[in-house]
């Protein structure tokens, strides 16, 4: 039986899986003897950006494919992207730079459905700070953590917006005490990601500023579901139903953020102990809708790859001093994608739910 954890016991590695008395009636009605299990890694931990999967659960949208998905938390997008590379996860959510690093280092990977179609990786300080574009941070110190997103890709952002990166002094951060840091002025600015940083501030009204990395010259991809690449020819029915499931799963987080944050506390019970709890994981759940609201997705459907934006995703991982760069069409697929779509009805709805966090 599947049990449910607490927020804090995950961080001591444990997996964030739902409690069979929970399960609604539509997650009962398959046979689960006949379910094919699948193994699903995080790249950190559960969150409101991630609380689309606990509801495609929840609501039944892979179990009514035949699937019973298992949850786990992760340790960073690098670690999630090497665990599914090593076949220890069949599926894993991580950001597409980390999973290209894994695939040069020999883990050929793939993405099989994208979810940040604008990249969540910013610069964020207290308003006051003066640093509301990328020189500002010329004499000022810079945290981030060592392995993170926002921090691999630093020396590409410098680089493009011509930063003299000798001025800047670099604050290695533990993973989630960027904001701990950034109030108690430790650093002048962070690197990080929006939905895992900024919901931390709402609740006390702390004003901030963003540099948003895809303003300015890095309009890339970020978070993706990712699987090893020979799984598309030896089970495809399979990436199929998990992908379905998964943008399923994605639409009802736009449409409903609500009850998308009841089967989330369902889950992870400590993302709505509080009041401030629940504030701080529906603005990174609305973070990610409003991440994921771009014309592509409004044509192609949830989960869509841009071409001309993967290869420029590729060109950006050349910063990262990689053994080998991968060519663009072996990095993605659109195999799989397509068939969850938003009526233009829906589309106003979910921009309108999204408003405060648009990045348009």
């Amino acid at each position: 039986m599947r049990t449910s954890v607490s927020r804090r016991a995950l961080l001591r590695g444990t997996s964030g899986l739902t409690a069979l008395g929970g399960l609604s009636p539509i997650l009962l009605s398959f046979d689960a003897a006949a379910a094919e299990a699948i193994n699903l890694t995080l790249p950190w931990i559960p969150e409101g950006e991630v609380a689309f999967m606990y509801a495609a659960r929840k609501q039944g949208f892979w179990s009514k494919r035949g699937l019973d998905v298992t949850i786990t938390r992760g340790f960073g997008s690098g670690e999630a992207a090497k665990n599914v590379g090593l076949k220890r996860y069949e599926y894993g959510q991580a950001d597409i730079g980390a999973m290209i690093k894994a695939s040069s280092a020999g883990l050929p990977l793939i993405s099989v459905a994208m979810v940040n179609q604008r990249s969540p990786v910013i610069i964020l300080s207290l308003k006051g700070s003066g640093i509301t574009k990328p020189k500002d941070l010329e004499g000022k110190r810079l945290g981030g953590a060592s392995a993170g997103a926002a921090n691999n890709l630093w020396p590409a952002f410098a680089r493009i917006n011509g930063i003299d990166t000798s001025k800047v002094k670099m604050v290695s951060l533990q993973p989630g005490l960027n904001i701990q840091a950034l109030r108690n002025k430790d650093v002048d600015a962070v690197a990080t990601v929006y939905q895992s940083s900024v919901p931390y501030l709402l609740p006390d009204n702390v004003p901030y500023d963003i540099v948003f990395f895809s303003a300015y010259g890095l309009d890339i991809y970020s978070l993706t579901f990712i699987t090893p690449s020979d799984r598309l020819k030896q089970a495809p029915q399979q990436v199929a139903n998990f992908v379905d499931g998964a943008m399923e799963g994605l639409k009802f987080s736009y449409l409903n953020p609500d009850q998308t944050l009841e089967n989330f506390v369902e889950s992870i019970p400590e993302a709505g102990k509080t009041e401030r709890d629940r504030r701080i994981t529906k603005a990174s759940l609305l973070i990610n809708t409003a991440e994921g609201l771009t014309e592509d997705v409004r044509r192609n459907g949830l989960g869509w790859h841009d071409e001309a934006k993967v290869k420029r995703t590729v060109e950006i991982s050349d910063y990262l001093k990689l053994p080998s760069i991968p060519s663009p069409d072996t990095v993605y697929t659109n195999q799989f994608v397509g068939k969850v779509k938003l009526t233009e009805a829906e589309w106003a709805k979910a921009r309108d739910l999204a408003k405060p966090f648009l990045l348009d």
